[in-house]
């Protein structure tokens, strides 16, 4: 029977056994999907490990989707959110088996939960309060291409970019199908030789694509492309600059933004606001197109007036009001009281809350 040690990488397994503390309370019953939470109780009770039924895997996406039904989002929105995870699911399945699939099939997944998404935020902000891994690969697909659809339509392109753009949002880790489900989804860091089998999902998209019915160099591209960084420190061709097609740069500003918000198989997540600043640095060092970035977080602090977080104090506030020159640090409501987070600069909004 494996086990596993308590930590973010025990999110999504299920428990092998019921698990009692050391004065024999009755902590966990047996069978139950572990979520954040239920780690936050263990390593409270100082557990340090336990045995669970299987390795980590995509899972059914059940708990995603009653979390999502507990949150803001309208539920004809979140039906169609989670009927796309689960077409998502089916199609990207066929592609591990060796079934290429058309264009129009994956247009068809995608269209309905774009057009939903753009008409209710609430989707949007709930996506960032989700915990757990669950169906993370699916998941990603889809919020990425909602994402490069926003951003497009934030830079002022026009419905035909836009769709385009979505498309290749949702598209842009078809690779990963091909890549082995014991690098996809190690529970730790990659070593050398894994990292480099996993790089190979560019490529492998990019093929996939080409060989598509209906598909394009464009939409390939973006597959291919989508690590390259402005000062060719990205892979796998090293461009720079202008030679990294705008496409590519808007999907990785997007691909950026959502991993680093969404609860991943070895890490947690970090608050919108966070994964903004982060992609401000990036920006400013030369690795993202400042100009894609600036509208982008402007847009992402904005969205989040009058949602609920907490800070890395641990303390839970709401967002009141974003300030014009510092989007990421805004003035936040405290028990009553109002406290500016461009003055304090040791707390951070940790994560937002439901």
């Amino acid at each position: 029977m494996p086990t596993a040690p308590v930590d973010h990488t025990l999110i999504g397994q299920e428990l092998a056994d019921d698990l009692y503390s050391d004065s024999g309370v009755l902590l966990l019953g047996k069978n139950t999907t572990i979520t954040a939470a239920h780690v936050h109780i263990l390593l409270k009770q100082r557990v340090r490990e336990v045995n669970i039924v299987r390795t980590w895997s995509e899972g059914t996406g059940e708990h995603v989707t009653t979390q999502l039904f507990q949150l803001e989002a309208d539920g004809e929105t979140v039906a169609a959110y989670v009927q796309a995870l689960d077409q998502t699911r089916l199609i990207f399945d066929q592609l591990k088996q060796g079934k290429v699939a058309s264009l129009d099939q994956f247009s068809q997944v995608f269209e309905n939960v774009l057009e939903k998404s753009t008409k209710d935020l609430g989707l949007f902000r709930s996506l960032y309060v989700l915990e757990g891994a669950d169906s993370y690969t699916y998941r990603h697909s889809l919020n990425v291409g909602i994402l490069c659809s926003l951003i497009a339509r934030l830079l002022k392109w026009d419905e035909q970019q836009v769709t385009f753009m979505g498309t290749a949002g949702f598209l842009h880790d078809v690779g990963k199908m091909r890549i082995p489900t014991e690098i996809l989804l190690k529970p730790g860091k990659l070593t050398d030789e894994e990292f480099t089998i996993m790089k190979k999902h560019t490529t492998y998209g990019y093929e996939m694509i080409k060989e598509m019915e209906g598909g394009s160099e464009r939409l390939a591209l973006c597959a291919l492309l989508h690590h390259e960084r402005l000062d060719g420190s990205g892979y796998p061709e090293q461009r720079k600059g202008h030679e990294i097609p705008l496409d590519c740069q808007v999907l990785a500003v997007a691909d950026m933004f959502d991993a680093i918000c969404s609860d991943r198989v070895y890490k947690g997540r970090t608050s919108p606001f966070e994964a903004a600043q982060l992609l401000w640095k990036e920006a400013c060092n030369g690795l993202l197109s400042i100009e894609i970035v600036s509208v982008f977080v402007r847009y992402i602090a904005l969205l989040y007036v009058g949602a609920r977080a907490r800070l890395s104090s641990g303390e839970e506030v709401e967002v009141i009001l974003i300030h014009q020159d510092e989007p990421m640090r805004p003035l936040v409501r405290r028990s009553g009281e109002f406290l500016d987070l461009r003055y304090e600069r040791k707390l951070t909004i940790e994560k937002m809350i439901g």
